[in-house]
């Protein structure tokens, strides 16, 4: 038979009745308090501070009690709790844990809450570059404000090449000058961005010039020839000048120049066309141009606005000449040119009655020989009107002879009459043909 242990409670005494058995049985494990336990955390104000027990039991913990501002109130009874401050500083952190058989302990320890991190301000992405040739030195300029710091590059140079490094350099693959596209995103410590593009002008390293190409087209209506350069110069060279020989003599600087030739039968020209580059370096083009004189027109004079253009006819083979047989100089700058469109010939008011020239010179001014069938044109132009003074009415003129002589009267149409009148004298013009050998 056993014998069981009692306990007895008496006041002010606890006595424990001896317990034996008659098995040889042992005494029952006599139990222990907790062990309270937890760490303290970093902690900001307004923010959840997470807390964790760490508390053991020679049994198991099962009740917990926190109180986290040490006003003596629990706050939570779970293991694991969280807690919002809501104002900076130190406070008394209490965790009370007991186990199932009534036995507890408490641990205090004293927390820190530090105050509202600064909202982070975005970094301000910004750089330089200096290029010789095609490579280019990159400098980021890129700001932030404190506490705040820049963390990582990240450039692009748009020519899918990129960098992570804070002032990079890069050299460009081109074989002529290029704009590249090149991107800056720099991010702070606090995972803010920003970002800067610039267009970025390349240029290859000097390379051994081309010469340029010289070419050119024509096209002729009558003796009036248009030429089109077609020169070409390969990159990065370019054609600066071009210069025209148009094998009568006259010269053109321009790109797509226009002559006229004086010519009473069809004629051959050489025309030679030199374009320089902008390194110096020439090419040029010699085409054989052939031209005609202009289709004959019914003999007389025929008036456009302020312009009279007259056609005489030639019969036998001849050289010509002009004499100014009379004037009236109403209007300023009368003039007579020849050919059509072409050089001046005089300005009347300038001229004095009797002057006779030679106006159809060749190269070397020789005279030009005008063949049986071929035409003399000329153009009369009409003067402006003095200051104050109305636009004059329409010019006419009037030819009266045949081969070998002609006299044309010019009525300027500052008073204006009709052909045959008395004041039909503005300017009477002999044409003279001669023989030639």
């Amino acid at each position: 038979m056993r014998s069981i242990g009692m306990l007895a409670a008496v006041t002010g005494t606890l006595v424990l009745a001896s317990a034996c058995s008659d098995d040889g049985g042992t005494r029952p494990t006599e139990n222990t308090a907790p062990v309270a336990n937890f760490a303290v955390p970093p902690c900001t104000i307004n923010v959840a501070c997470n807390f964790a027990s760490s508390s053991t039991d020679d049994a198991a913990v099962t009740e917990w009690s926190w109180d986290f501002d040490g006003d003596g109130t629990p706050d939570a009874n779970t293991a694991n709790a969280s807690f919002i401050y809501t104002t900076a500083g130190d406070f008394e952190v209490s965790l009370t844990v007991g186990d199932a058989q009534g036995l507890s302990q408490t641990k205090t320890s004293t927390i820190t809450i530090a105050p509202a991190d600064p909202a982070n301000t975005p970094p301000t992405a910004g750089f330089t570059h200096a290029c010789d040739a095609a490579t280019c030195s990159f400098t980021s300029t890129s700001t932030d404000a404190a506490p705040g710091t820049i963390a990582t590059y990240a450039w692009t140079f748009g020519d899918g090449a990129t960098a992570d490094v804070q002032n990079p350099s890069h050299s460009y693959t081109l074989t002529a000058p290029t704009d590249f596209t090149v991107t800056l995103t720099v991010t702070d410590n606090g995972g803010a961005t920003d970002v800067e593009t610039q267009t970025v002008a390349v240029t290859p390293a000097t390379l051994p010039n081309t010469p340029p190409t010289a070419g050119f087209t024509h096209t002729c209506e009558a003796a009036t020839c248009s030429f089109t350069s077609t020169s070409t110069d390969a990159a990065p060279g370019t054609i600066a000048t071009h210069a025209w020989i148009f094998g009568d003599g006259a010269t053109a600087d321009v790109n797509n120049p226009s002559h006229t030739y004086t010519v009473t039968a069809p004629t051959d020209f050489t025309v030679t066309l030199t374009v320089t580059d902008n390194q110096g370096a020439t090419d040029v083009e010699t085409q054989t141009v052939s031209v005609s004189p202009p289709p004959p027109v019914a003999q007389g004079c025929i008036t456009s606005g302020t312009r009279i253009d007259c056609a005489l006819d030639v019969t036998a083979r001849s050289t010509i000449k002009l004499r100014l047989l009379g004037i009236s100089c109403d209007l300023q700058g009368e003039r007579i040119t020849v050919p059509l469109g072409d050089q001046v010939f005089l300005n009347v008011c300038s001229r004095a009655v009797g002057d006779s020239t030679r106006i159809f010179g060749g190269p070397g001014d020789s005279a030009v020989v005008f063949e049986p069938g071929s035409q003399v044109r000329l153009r009369f132009n009409q003067g402006t009107a003095r200051a104050g003074e109305p636009a004059p009415a329409a010019p006419a003129a009037q030819v009266t002879g045949t081969f070998p002589n002609w006299t044309i009267n010019f009525e300027d149409g500052d008073n204006p009459g009709g052909p045959g009148e008395p004041d039909f004298t503005d300017v009477v013009l002999g044409v003279e043909a001669e023989a030639a050998p």
